[in-house]
């Protein structure tokens, strides 16, 4: 009774301060959104990662004036009747999904902190708001781009020449056709169209990356550099993806390059984040390294002159 006692107090205790009943309640809806869909909970949850790296700034946060508490909850309350503002706009919108998790959001900063708080919540809300424009930001870029789609299946089938597949190229109306034939004989052709850019792999790397150089400190050049070379090689990345699927098709079949291309996309993007960004956070000891390197070489090259 004595332990049951203890444990509820350190419940209440824990739920008694202000920072740690703001993360509560701000994980709270991320039970309620896979209800509705399950993989859209996982941009919320990352959001929330960042909060909860922001813990200790918020514990030096003033706590809100009453005008501002009630102003919040008003957002908060009405955070749950998003859906009938966005289902205009998005007809497939699910009831509570991440829309309703940024209004959400907003309310609870506004009850909980002063108005300078937001500063805090803008890489967490921009993460939710900029995933979920991106498929209408794609569908924008899309007349810009598509142009650019005979040019890309010819890229593609030069690196499958040099690989010692001897594929052609064709149009049918618009769009670049890729055939060639795979070891068995069997004829392969696959239509280049705009999704094949990798446009939204793109997008959701430069989301990704302007909240880590949000928060980081690192100056302009540093960012810049490593903003260009990120982008880069996600374009690199989606040319070395398309290669996978049709190498598979060469050697395996079509079907087996079907089920790599539905997998090997989700794959590699995701090595890809994990390498990029392990590199940026540990590029003062890489570069420690790599200038290690160069004055050893630069001795040797003295040694050997002399």
């Amino acid at each position: 009774m004595k332990q049951n006692k203890i444990r509820l107090h350190s419940v209440f205790s824990l739920v008694s301060k202000r920072v740690n009943f703001f993360y509560i309640l701000a994980f709270a809806p991320l039970l309620i959104i896979p209800y509705y869909d399950p993989f859209s909970v996982i941009i919320p949850f990352y959001s929330f990662l960042l909060l909860l790296l922001k813990h200790q700034k918020l514990f030096d946060l003033k706590e809100a004036n009453i005008l501002q508490k009630s102003l919040g909850l008003t957002v908060v309350v009405g955070s749950f009747f998003v859906y009938y503002v966005v289902v205009l706009i998005s007809p497939d919108a699910a009831f509570y999904g991440g829309t309703n998790y940024v209004v959400y959001l907003l309310g609870l900063f506004w009850i909980f902190f002063e108005f300078s708080a937001l500063k805090e919540a803008f890489s967490p809300m921009f993460l939710i708001v900029a995933a979920i424009s991106s498929s209408f930001i794609s569908d924008w870029l899309k007349p810009f781009l598509s142009p650019f789609a005979n040019d890309f299946a010819h890229l593609i089938v030069n690196i499958l020449r040099m690989l010692g597949i001897n594929a052609s190229i064709y149009s049918l109306g618009n769009v670049p056709v890729i055939r060639f034939l795979s070891l068995s004989g069997n004829v392969v052709s696959a239509a280049f169209t705009y999704g094949c850019f990798g446009v939204y792999s793109v997008l959701i790397f430069s989301i990704l990356l302007v909240v880590i150089l949000f928060e980081d400190p690192s100056g302009l050049k540093v960012k810049l550099t490593y903003s260009i070379a990120g982008l880069i090689g996600t374009f690199a990345l989606n040319i070395v993806r398309i290669t996978i699927i049709f190498l598979t098709d060469y050697f395996y079949g079509v079907e087996a390059g079907g089920n790599v291309h539905f997998i090997i996309g989700y794959a590699l993007f995701s090595l890809w984040l994990v390498c990029f960004f392990f590199i940026y956070s540990k590029r003062q000891t890489l570069h420690g390294k790599i200038m290690s390197i160069f004055k050893k070489m630069q001795r040797s090259l003295v040694i050997k002159s002399a």
